[in-house]
């Protein structure tokens, strides 16, 4: 990248749409297991030894985890005489250019590992990037109270800097002060953000405090006048006025921009139908949707609402068919009808949306031109009594309506985990998390894909069509947070990374599929894997990008980053090379 670069029937729903269920990221201890699985390239480096023989097939029948999705149910022998089977579809077509590559993928191997000392990972993505401009390529890693930079083609450590606490999101890095020579980075930690330049020296202003625990961390021009300004929610509402904010933004003196927090402000122009609450992974996106030149922000939440301002602070206005003017108002039930009446007849039956975990994403994806809204957020009923309803991925206008195709979510309703802690492990629920990219030119618009609560990831066109799915695990004790997407074989057909994570050691996997869905290597995590998606980039400069795994375990003076080569890649296609997408950690495809 470049360095300069929403009656008693209605008043009790709208009382349990309110409802935060704040309690399910919490973090607690460590705990540690012993578990097989199944067909992986061993984990080479660091004394690990190779994980046990695999286990048997589940007592159902059905294949072991990460070997894919189980074939359908034999009826038998083809009968003499019966017509072949259908041939499979074809490969995706390509959509980025190629650079003289194959559909070959070379496995990844393990180049670097880099150590510091005990600080265990979060959700936070590492950056690449070369900070000071010198030709080096630094590798950031933001880890439970420290940032700390390795350099990208030795793995010698050059700084580090100390924080306040964990740092849950992922480092930003940009040219946050143009003024100043090369690229700076950001990091929140619980209640404070802090900036430094290129040569390691805090940015005059910062840190700056609002208020803990500081999730969600991206860059953005909100207010038109060319800078980038910083944007955090938080899990824990500022209250006054009888409005609730979770929304800070920073001017990069350290100053608030004016008119933030909105609602405590005055600004957003909420009144009783703004329903806001904390924000708890990454449930941030900023980008344009007027075309006003302007950074608008959007912040789902831990209810079935979402928080949705114009960068001057305004609540973005509810389309007339909505019965709260603001889209705080907009309440997130599946049924179109429901949503625009904010209630449901049968609250026990009604599907809506929660977006605890939700980190969103905003791009055309349908090429119209015009920018929509994506989230991915748990299901539950209505009334809250059944929370265990999958997940389902919203394609929504700016006005809050929806597009033709996409009137109702895109449902994966089956459970399996995903949606609670694993409580006194630090091993958090999974992100709800979409990644955008083309990833079949075939297939008209943009695809988006994501890990759902039934141990599948999923990928889904621009007209909701569910194109394939692939079973990572069928264990309860083993997630994802979300999936990278680049061409890794030069041929301009992008490929599917992403890590698994469990509280119990021996269960962790780094994953590479093709634009189809097909598993092409699997590779064996030590002890409980990745909580953060991986970052593809180049790392030493020669222009083959890597694979960059920040490790949950802090393993003292041994591991906490590990860096992978792929032969057979290049950087003509990094699609969306990392957490939130790029970064500025905005969720913005441009």
């Amino acid at each position: 990248m470049t360095s300069k670069v929403v009656l008693l029937v209605w008043a009790l729903a709208l009382a349990l749409a309110q409802v935060g269920c704040s309690g399910e990221l919490q973090g607690g201890l460590y705990d540690s297991g012993v578990a097989a699985d199944s067909s992986v390239d061993s984990y080479t480096g660091d004394g690990t030894p190779p994980p046990p023989p695999p286990p048997p097939p589940d007592s159902d029948g059905s294949l072991p985890p990460g070997d894919g999705p189980a074939p359908p149910p034999s009826d038998g022998p083809r009968p003499e005489g019966a017509p072949p089977p259908p041939p499979p579809p074809p490969p995706p077509a390509a959509s980025c250019t190629a650079a003289g590559g194959s559909t070959a993928v070379s496995a990844p191997t393990l180049k670097l590992t880099l150590k510091d000392r005990w600080h265990e990972g979060w959700l936070a993505s590492p950056a690449v990037a070369d900070l000071d401009n010198d030709g080096v390529i630094e590798i950031i890693g933001a880890r439970a109270g420290l940032v700390v930079i390795w350099r990208g083609d030795t793995g010698a450590k050059v700084r580090e800097h100390a924080v306040s606490g964990r740092i849950w999101a992922p480092p930003v890095v940009g040219d946050l002060v143009p003024s100043r020579p090369g690229l700076e980075l950001a990091v929140a930690s619980r209640d404070k953000i802090y900036v430094w330049d290129a040569s390691g020296a805090a940015i005059s202003g910062f840190p700056v405090t609002a208020r803990d625990e500081l999730r969600s961390l991206a860059a953005g021009d909100i207010d038109g006048d060319g800078a980038l300004e910083l944007v955090a929610v938080t899990t824990s509402p500022l209250s006054a006025g009888g409005q609730k904010d979770i929304i800070y933004a920073f001017k990069m003196s350290g100053q608030r921009v004016a008119g933030f927090p909105p609602n405590t402000n005055g600004t957003s122009g909420c009144g009783s139908q703004c329903y806001v609450t904390g924000g708890y992974d990454q449930n941030l996106a900023l980008g344009d949707v007027n075309g006003d030149g302007k950074a608008d922000i959007l912040a789902p939440q831990d209810n079935a609402y979402v928080s949705f301002h114009h960068g001057d602070g305004r609540a973005v206005d509810a389309a007339s068919i909505f019965s709260a003017p603001k889209w705080p108002g907009i309440r997130f039930l599946h049924d179109y009808s429901e949503a625009q009446q904010g209630w449901a007849p049968n609250e026990q039956t009604a599907n809506q949306a929660h977006f605890t975990n939700t980190a969103p994403a905003i791009a055309d994806i349908d090429g119209d031109g015009k920018r929509e809204l994506l989230m991915l957020g748990s299901v539950q009923n209505a009334a809250q009594s059944d929370r265990l309803r999958g997940v389902a991925l919203w394609v929504v206008r700016p006005d809050g309506t929806r597009p033709a195709g996409w009137t109702t979510p895109f449902h994966a309703s089956t459970y399996l985990a995903g949606l609670w802690d694993f409580q006194g492990t630090n091993v958090v629920a999974a992100t709800n998390q979409v990644s955008v990219a083309n990833i079949d030119a075939a297939s008209a618009g943009l695809e988006m894909v994501f890990v759902g609560f039934d141990g599948q990831i999923h990928a889904l066109s621009a007209q909701k069509k569910e194109l394939w799915t692939y079973r990572y695990t069928s264990d309860a004790r083993v997630l994802s947070a979300g999936v990278a997407i680049a061409d890794l074989s030069a041929d301009g057909v992008p490929e599917i990374v992403f890590a698994s994570y469990s509280p119990d050691s021996g269960k962790s996997h780094l994953f590479v599929l093709d634009a189809s869905g097909k598993q092409l290597h699997k590779i064996a995590l030590p002890a409980r894997g990745s909580m953060a998606v991986p970052t593809i980039a180049d790392t030493d400069g020669d222009k083959k990008p890597e694979i960059v795994i920040d490790l949950k375990d802090g393993e003292d003076k041994v591991r906490q980053v590990l860096v992978y080569s792929v032969a057979s890649a290049k950087d003509n296609c990094l699609s969306w090379p990392t957490g939130r997408g790029n970064l500025l950690r905005d969720g913005l495809v441009r």
